[in-house]
C-alpha cells in the first residue's frame, strides 16, 4: 500500500515520494493499517475510526448451536443418563485406565521416549536399563502382559 503526502499547501512534503506499508504474512488488520496511516499523516488531519459491521452469521451460528445442543441433549437424555450410570461400563473404564497409567504408556508420551534402543552390539533392545528409562516398546509389552 502506497501512501502518497501532499505536495501542495501547509504540510507538503518536499519531495512527494510515496511511503510504502508492506502487508505482514496472513491477513492484515483495520488497526495495523490505522495505526501506520497515523504515523505518516500530519497532526491536523482527522483520525480514521474503525467500524466494523455486526457479524450476523457468527450470532445466528451461535445461537443455533447452542440451542440444537440443549435441544438435542434434552431429547437424548432419557437414553444417556442409564450408560452414565452403568456400573460395568465405568468398571471397564476405570481397568483400562490402570493399565495405560501403569504400563508407561503416559511416561512415554511426557517424555517423548524413542521406541526402541539399540544394545550396543548392533542389536535391538527392549527393555531400557535402570528406573528412570523405558522404551516405547516396554509400554507396550507390559501392557499385553497384564491383559
Amino acid at each position: 500500500m502506497y501512501l502518497f503526502p501532499a505536495t501542495t499547501g501547509p504540510d507538503a512534503k518536499p519531495n512527494g515520494e510515496p511511503i510504502a506499508f508492506e502487508f505482514p504474512m496472513g491477513p492484515p488488520s483495520a488497526e495495523l493499517v490505522r495505526d501506520w496511516t497515523i504515523r505518516h499523516i500530519p497532526n491536523t488531519h482527522p483520525v480514521p475510526k474503525i467500524s466494523r459491521p455486526i457479524n450476523w452469521v457468527k450470532i445466528i451460528t451461535i445461537t443455533t448451536i447452542t440451542l440444537g445442543s440443549v435441544t438435542a441433549l434434552f431429547v437424548a437424555w432419557p437414553y444417556i443418563m442409564p450408560i452414565l450410570q452403568n456400573r460395568n461400563l465405568w468398571a471397564i473404564a476405570c481397568v483400562l485406565g490402570v493399565l495405560v497409567f501403569t504400563s508407561g504408556h503416559m511416561y512415554n508420551h511426557i517424555r517423548q521416549t524413542q521406541y526402541v534402543g539399540g544394545n550396543g552390539k548392533g542389536g535391538i533392545s527392549y527393555f531400557a536399563g535402570g528406573f528412570q528409562n523405558q522404551y516405547g516398546l516396554e509400554s507396550q509389552i507390559v501392557g499385553a502382559i497384564c491383559k
